[in-house]
């Protein structure tokens, strides 16, 4: 099959996502073209992972990078007055969408792949439905985390314009179906891919200590000791992730386990200016190793070799790539049992669950799995396990399916139609 995927971020998840995905489907013999973003953070960061043989061509090479998206923004970065970027930023969104139908349909795929996650993916599926291109949309968010009331409109008309919606959950394609009326034939459920390719990163030729592998050389790049009982949180800051009450809870963590370390570290893209800096005070007073910006895709991995845990004290998700990342590179999971969570996870095998919106619970499983090296070894050993039945060859082979079944489903309307 000739595959164009579409990802109109080029960093974090998404990307990973789109990327992983992409490598496998092209692994499988189809011809795929990424468009992205000229921010694309991949770039010159991965070694050919997947040649098989010396000489050979790597998977990576056989797909098709175009980096289209955001390239006057791209340029002007940080320059200028706030609200000339902003224009130039939405303007530019809707060029580039207009942009990406067209090379759409002139490049004649069998299928152009959306991956949705913020409101301008309304404009991109409308624009490819009323070129006629065969279109799956990946449902990476159902609904907007911080609930704006105009931002769900959006969403409504998203999943009711996709022809074929994939979602990672049984969660999410419930509220598909209860919340969006979306028919059920047309939404497949396939979960989320792991995300060991950030192994990878020692192998990239770095000469400084970034690049060292190892939980001792990652603590020392971010000022821990080895004996340190350290507690990761990661990932972009958003309220509905819950660090406040994880700041909450820290304090009769510390009590218990003087030796534990809490190590934040993402971007708080979401927050007002005020609660930034409420959440950054409130950091320095516990003591916490805070880093509120982007985390490249060079450093993402030391962050996950020093911990000993990775804590997601969310008030509510669908799914998480973080959670995925911490499964992979064998890192043990404390969560919040919200969304679909509880799907991938068993309590106390692959992950700790505690209710949502509780300090009191989320210090006392902290406090039990920093000090219990037996348990923190059968949960990363039970989230390997969850990560290997999460391999990209096996998401490419059921995404490839429902690629093969709206196919199929075009060609049954053809035969109608004639």
């Amino acid at each position: 099959m000739n595959i164009l995927e579409i990802e109109t971020f080029g960093r974090g998840g998404l990307i990973h996502y789109a990327y992983n995905l992409s490598c496998a489907l092209a692994e499988r013999g189809h011809q795929v073209t990424l468009v992205t973003t000229a921010a694309y953070e991949l770039e010159d960061q991965l070694p050919s992972a997947h040649t098989k043989a010396q000489g050979e061509a790597s998977v990576e090479a056989k797909v098709q990078i175009v980096k289209a998206i955001g390239r006057t923004s791209n340029r002007l970065g940080a320059r200028g007055p706030a609200l000339l970027r902003n224009l130039t930023r939405k303007a530019e969104a809707i060029f580039d969408a207009c942009q990406v139908a067209a090379r759409a349909r002139a490049l004649r795929p069998d299928v152009v792949h959306f991956h949705c996650t913020n409101p301008i993916s309304l404009l991109y599926i409308l624009l490819l439905r009323l070129l006629r291109v065969p279109l799956v949309v990946t449902a990476h968010v159902v609904t907007p985390h911080e609930r704006i009331r105009c931002q769900s409109t959006i969403y409504r008309w998203v999943h009711r314009l996709s022809p074929r919606i994939i979602a990672h959950s049984d969660f999410d394609r419930n509220r598909l179906l209860q919340e969006f009326s979306v028919d059920p034939e047309r939404v497949s459920v396939i979960p989320h891919g792991e995300y060991g390719f950030f192994e990878q990163q020692g192998e990239t030729g770095q000469e400084d200590l970034d690049s060292l592998v190892g939980s001792t050389a990652a603590r020392h790049t971010l000022g821990l000791e080895p004996h340190h009982q350290v507690a990761l949180f990661f990932g972009y800051i958003r309220e509905y992730k819950g660090l406040d009450l994880l700041f909450e809870a820290w304090s009769a963590v510390l009590e218990a386990r003087p030796e534990a370390r809490l190590v934040v570290a993402g971007d708080p893209v979401q927050l007002a200016a005020a609660r930034r800096s409420e959440l950054e005070d409130w950091a320095t007073r516990l003591g916490v190793h805070h880093h509120f910006d982007y985390i490249p895709f060079s450093q993402v991995a030391r962050y996950f070799q020093a911990a000993d845990v990775l804590v997601m004290p969310y008030r509510h998700i669908s799914q998480s790539g973080v959670l995925y990342l911490a499964l992979s590179l064998g890192v043990p999971v404390l969560a919040t049992r919200v969304g679909a969570l509880p799907e991938v996870l068993e309590d106390g095998e692959s992950a700790l669950l505690v209710e949502p919106e509780s300090p009191a619970a989320l210090a006392q499983a902290l406090i039990r799995l920093l000090g219990d090296s037996e348990l923190q070894e059968r949960l990363a050993q039970g989230g390997l396990r969850v990560a290997e039945a999460h391999s990209w060859p096996a998401i490419a082979a059921r995404t490839e399916g429902a690629f093969r079944e709206l196919a199929s489903s075009d060609r049954g309307v053809l035969e109608d139609q004639s």
